[in-house]
């Protein structure tokens, strides 16, 4: 496609629908927001609009013997990966030919939903956490807040923080009481006590309340 042809495509979009965003993968580096490509997250924090479209399982439609399902935990994490880097998550469904979301896709969704009606906070409205390239974690913020996504509990809960961030207060998102957890400081950034064992296996969200 000529960039002619995709800048055509885009002010067409735009005229019939102005509050339509179009995609990158109309061509020639226009559109409103970039795609990384299909399954692919950057190993780091990107200053532009993008998003990854993804599959629930390997096929974008619907397949009866494509039963390679990836797991909730997997979905999950994605999806903090993704945020955590300041893109979307377009994750695909592929309903049958009567129209029906196959069963395993909603059941995976469900449990999506249940764990973002307990750590949504973490996710809707962030931006990009001060932590990138970590293994054992990711970070989403917003003003006066950093959303520690743990991934690999540490062995007695002893969570250690660089010292990019200064925390003043620190407590676990699905905690209603939300009480401090203990926080130390030396050399290599902030100590944090919490509990010996992930509260969540799949991802403990640590609210770091941090200082002006």
């Amino acid at each position: 496609i000529t960039a002619e042809q995709s800048q055509s495509l885009l002010e067409l979009v735009h005229e019939l629908q102005p509050d339509c965003l179009v995609c990158g993968r109309v061509g020639n580096q226009l559109g409103d927001y970039a795609s990384a490509g299909d399954n692919r997250i950057p190993d780091q924090a990107v200053a532009v609009d993008w998003e990854t479209p993804a599959t629930i399982n390997d096929t974008w439609g619907y397949k009866r013997d494509d039963h390679n399902w990836k797991s909730a935990e997997d979905l999950i994490r994605k999806l903090v990966d993704i945020v955590s880097k300041g893109g979307n998550y377009l994750l695909n469904v592929g309903p049958t030919a009567e129209g029906v979301v196959p069963e395993p896709s909603v059941e995976r969704l469900r449990a999506v939903g249940r764990w973002l009606a307990v750590n949504g906070e973490a996710v809707y409205g962030t931006r990009p956490g001060p932590l990138q390239g970590l293994d054992w974690c990711r970070t989403t913020a917003k003003p006066e807040r950093i959303y520690l996504h743990v991934f690999d509990w540490p062995a007695q809960g002893r969570i250690r923080v660089p010292d990019l961030v200064r925390v003043r207060e620190a407590y676990l998102l699905a905690e209603q009481a939300r009480r401090p957890l203990s926080l130390s400081e030396d050399a290599d950034g902030t100590l944090i006590a919490a509990p010996a064992s992930a509260p969540d296996p799949v991802d403990t969200v640590i609210v770091l309340v941090t200082q002006p």
